[in-house]
């Protein structure tokens, strides 16, 4: 059994309870506001650019800008997070995001200066929200209980259904009324969010000592993680490839919503239909995540997912009124098997990888998911082109059944070497206030054989 599988303190005292259950209701909060923020931010750059050139091109380019970044920063930014303490990186990653609206969106909006700027915005935007997303996630061990981490990634999972329901309209809304609106409400988002990562305890000591490998093993220990472990290795195929195909599902839905005159309103509601669908499957997940070990949560993800192809499959072929009633539970359907995929896999990697190296996990995991949507776009818009839409959506279904077929075949365990640390157990996380009468001096971290390393309450997916 590797260190990271013991824990220690089964019975938490409700005055600790109370002070965890606050610092996740900051971080969650505080997350919140800021993924609201940087979605209205997302939308409104390119609307922008669009209005002071007219060019359709360059307000591509400029959305493009934030999301490489975004895509290819994740390892790295992965190291910094595991080298460094997470409520820090959150703090550096909210104020860089108002720097960026006040040094560069606010001159092209108040001064008329050069529209390159928002390029730049929107680069720099991206690199700060990955920093804080990346740390904000790495935290989540840290603040909460072993037995309340599964709960804890739905209502994660729940918030980024929320923010994508209510974001775009939001921002669209924002932006009708006045262009600068959607980046005042980034920065005062950010702002309330930079409040609530401060009144976080600290959460672990900077790691200052030089890395006993080179910094190449360093960025590599996420692949290194998701190689030594059968079900991290899996379950991220598994989601890159069907990350990559729910992205051709998407444009399926656009074309035949055109070929059949849906009104654009109704289009919009069977886009959204996603969101809603994974809201309430972050809702419903925590009881299958305790009920089903992990393994069997995946094949049964993957065979619901065959399941809606297939229904796909047949609404291609019918007629009449019949895909309105099934595009959006398709659609709807993938987002809520999509939220149990993704709270049992965040659960998986917060219950049985070190802290010290969930940093790089995660950005090895975005990395991997997130470059699997641009390339989804881009064979699904060839796959339709040379193939048709009903070929396009048969080659989507024979996948899926491959994937579940090979998943029910191999069947995937969740045991393996992944989880173990590459190097000595690491310091105490945070050092907690010395006891008072009576009372405990801090709280073992989850999941951890460490005493002392959970937060001072007294601590996981494209």
């Amino acid at each position: 059994m590797s260190k990271t599988d013991h824990h220690i303190g089964e019975s938490i005292p409700t005055h600790v309870d109370d002070r965890w259950r606050r610092h996740f209701a900051l971080l969650w909060s505080g997350s919140a506001l800021a993924g609201l923020g940087g979605m209205t931010f997302g939308l409104a750059i390119p609307l922008l650019a669009l209005f002071h050139t007219g060019s359709p091109a360059l307000a591509g380019w400029i959305a493009a800008a934030g999301m490489v970044p975004r895509t290819l920063l994740h390892i790295p930014v992965g190291l910094v997070v595991d080298r460094r303490d997470p409520r820090g990186i959150m703090i550096a990653g909210l104020g860089g995001r108002i720097l960026c609206v006040l040094l560069f969106v606010g001159p092209v909006l108040l001064l008329d200066a050069p529209v390159v700027l928002l390029a730049v915005a929107s680069a720099l935007h991206g690199v700060c929200s990955t920093l804080y997303t990346t740390a904000g996630s790495a935290a989540v061990p840290h603040l909460v209980p072993r037995d309340e981490l599964a709960g804890a990634a739905a209502k994660n999972q729940a918030r980024g259904d929320a923010t994508q329901m209510v974001g775009r309209p939001l921002g669209g809304a924002l932006y009708g009324v006045a262009h600068g609106l959607p980046a005042l409400f980034e920065a005062l988002s950010c702002l309330l969010a930079l409040w609530a990562s401060a009144r976080l305890p600290r959460i672990r000591r900077d790691r200052t000592e030089s890395p006993r490998e080179g910094l190449f093993r360093e960025l590599g220990e996420g692949f290194l993680l998701v190689r030594g472990d059968r079900f991290l290795l899996l379950s991220l195929v598994v989601c890159t490839v069907t990350n990559a195909l729910f992205q051709v599902v998407w444009l399926v839905i656009m074309l035949m919503a055109t070929e059949k005159g849906l009104p654009g309103f109704l289009l919009g509601l069977i886009l959204a239909a996603t969101g809603a669908g994974g809201l309430l499957g972050a809702c419903l997940a925590p009881y299958m995540v305790r009920t089903l070990d992990p393994a069997r949560m995946v094949r049964l993800c993957s065979w619901a997912w065959l399941a809606l192809a297939l229904l796909l499959l047949a609404s291609e072929r019918a007629g009449g009124g019949w895909p309105t009633v099934a595009l959006p539970v398709v659609w709807g359907g993938i987002g809520f098997v999509g939220a149990h995929m993704n709270v049992t896999v965040t659960t998986y990697h917060t219950r049985n990888v070190h802290p010290d190296l969930l940093g790089r996990l995660t950005g090895t995991v975005r990395f991997l998911t997130g470059g699997a949507l641009p390339l989804g776009l881009l064979l699904g818009g060839h796959a339709l082109e040379a193939l048709g839409t009903r070929t396009t959506v048969v080659l989507i279904t024979v996948i899926i059944a491959l994937i579940a077929l090979c998943l029910t075949v191999l069947r995937l365990r969740t045991t393996g070497p992944g989880n173990r640390p590459s190097r000595e157990a690491p310091r105490p996380a945070i050092e907690a206030p010395s006891p008072g009468p009576g009372g405990p001096a801090r709280l073992p971290r989850s999941g951890s054989s460490a005493p002392g390393r959970v937060p001072e309450p007294g601590p996981p997916p494209s």
